[in-house]
């Protein structure tokens, strides 16, 4: 009979992640870049990560502890303790989330005519069965902490144009997303682009001609070549005067995407930003795949980004006076605006017609994380605060969950609005997916009408 632990153990060894990389500095300063806490804080954890704490006493047995912060704001505790130190050559820690996990990870720097092989090899010593979520990304939070340590390392940050967002859809399909030419067809470009496959040779050394059609009709030829390709979790592809890497992260069943385009000079980095509005450009291409990729699933998605600092927008969203001045299809007058900006608070609204007819809505908060994201549910109403059916589509389901997330980047917010029919039956649910084009029309003119007010707000 085997050992009790002999199934932990397998699955143990069978999650050991072992990583090279060369990075082209010398040893000597990739050492110090693993073992100064002011040069890890900069690259540790996956992109998008901050580490608002990164304590290391480097010394045998020395603590560490990185307080690993989300892009949604979550905080995660990184804990854990060096067991061997060898100066350039070697490091020997353990690290992992509080009281969940621990992982034992050795480096080591070997020196290459001026450049530094770095091996890492991490394994779990101990995971109960609720860690295997965090411990199933581990290859990908690695690879992108490398990535992060190798920009900091060859200070590519004022070359770069970034961006990070999480899908609600599998890896797979994702990456499908990416590779199949009647999917990337529908979604890549910024809005109001169209685009055109001319040949589509998804392998290394392979080339994508494409045609991206512009809203003034002008045509823009491009021609990408794949140089990596590492299904489903990693392309890397050139198309001059840049070079772009995509990493396809697993989270509890849905994706996060992170893009890197790294120019081969700051100047161009600019000029590109500047005149063909590439900052904004990437944010709403992996907008257009958001919405396109809940047309394949029960929710819909809309994204906009708002020339606007992510704290007034948040303002207009939380602020009764404030909402009362923009929320709601064109044509609608706010009469009622009450706001109990809390997690289960209510927001009760009336609307007015053209027509003179009322309608009112509410939010039940569930989560409210400032200036970042809500969450509510979202329902028809009356003057008493009660759940209506919809008043013109009695099929139309009691509740929705909606979250709201605010991403900003130089100075402008991307405001993401995700919904889901709540406890709907089947009808309910039939009825929802019926509707989406009515759903986007109608979110369209909302954003058409925050985006007037935001002009004027202050």
């Amino acid at each position: 009979m085997p050992p009790k632990n002999a199934t932990a153990a397998a699955t143990d060894e069978a999650r050991e992640v072992v990583i090279t990389r060369v990075f082209d500095a010398p040893r000597e300063l990739v050492f110090k870049a693993w073992t100064d806490p002011k040069h890890v804080q900069q690259w540790w954890g996956p992109h998008g990560f901050t580490n608002p704490v990164c304590e290391m006493d480097v010394r045998t047995g020395g603590a560490i502890r990185i307080d690993m912060r989300a892009p949604d704001g979550t905080i995660y505790p990184n804990v854990g303790r060096f067991r061997e130190i060898v100066p350039p050559e070697r490091l020997v820690f353990t690290s992992g989330i509080e009281n969940l996990f621990e992982v034992l990870t050795t480096v080591t720097f070997t020196e290459q005519r001026g450049k530094t092989l770095v091996t890492l090899q991490a394994r779990p010593i101990s995971a109960p069965p609720e860690a295997a979520k965090f411990l199933d990304g581990m290859k990908d939070g690695w690879t992108q902490s490398l990535e992060r340590l190798e920009n900091l390392l060859s200070n590519t940050v004022d070359r770069e144009i970034t961006a990070i967002r999480l899908f609600n859809a599998p890896r797979e399909l994702v990456f499908s997303m990416w590779t199949d030419p009647k999917h990337i067809e529908r979604w890549w470009g910024p809005r109001g682009f169209t685009t055109t496959t001319q040949e589509m040779d998804f392998r290394p050394g392979g080339v994508w001609r494409h045609v991206m059609h512009g809203p003034d009709s002008t045509d823009y030829q491009n021609k990408i070549l794949y140089r990596e390709i590492v299904a489903p979790e990693r392309i890397v592809y050139s198309q001059p005067p840049f070079e772009s890497t995509v990493i396809f992260s697993e989270e509890s069943g849905k994706t996060r995407v992170s893009v890197r385009m790294v120019f081969e000079s700051a100047e161009l980095r600019d000029k590109v930003a500047k005149e063909f509005g590439a900052v904004e450009g990437l944010q709403q291409t992996l907008g257009r795949l958001e919405e396109e990729l809940s047309k394949m699933s029960d929710e819909f998605v809309i994204s906009r980004t708002f020339d606007a600092p992510r704290d007034l927008m948040w303002k207009a969203w939380t602020e009764s006076d404030r909402l009362a001045k923009w929320f709601g299809p064109k044509g609608v007058t706010i009469f009622h605006s009450k706001n109990d900006l809390r997690p289960g608070g209510v927001y009760h609204y009336g609307m007015r017609t053209a027509d003179g007819n009322a309608m009112w809505g509410k939010w039940i908060y569930r989560e409210v994380v400032k200036p970042e994201r809500l969450v509510f549910v979202a329902s028809f109403s009356d003057e008493k605060g009660g759940i209506t059916r919809h008043p013109l589509a009695a099929d139309w389901p009691l509740e929705m969950l909606s979250t709201v997330t605010f991403e900003e980047r130089q100075g402008k917010t991307t405001v993401t609005v995700r919904w889901s029919a709540l406890n709907a039956t089947e009808a309910e649910r039939k009825a929802f997916a019926a509707r989406r084009d009515g759903m986007k029309q109608g979110w369209t003119g909302t954003f058409d009408q925050l985006e007037a007010y935001l002009k004027e707000a202050e």
